[in-house]
């Protein structure tokens, strides 16, 4: 879920990550000026602090956060319901 900016409330899907830069699926979608092709759609990218994780169940954002099992296996949850992350 898109927290920040113009597509603020906007749930979608990552398409890519890169350092700090993220690509959301129908998000941040812009048209520009090419020489002999007339407009084409851009995808541009956001910053990774401008989304989170939205939980299905609840349908609201949350963190994520990282703990550890009795196995030593560390797996990911929803820091709101305690959920696993598959």
């Amino acid at each position: 879920m898109v927290i920040a900016g113009k597509y603020k409330g906007k749930v979608s899907s990552i398409e890519k990550i890169d350092q700090d830069r993220v690509w959301v699926k129908w998000i941040n979608e812009v048209k520009r000026a090419m020489k002999w092709k007339g407009f084409v759609k851009k995808h541009l990218s956001i910053n990774i602090s401008n989304i989170m994780y939205y939980d299905d169940v609840s349908k609201k954002p949350s963190k994520v956060k990282v703990a550890v099992t009795k196995e030593g296996k560390r797996i990911r949850k929803i820091a709101k319901t305690d959920k696993e992350i598959k």
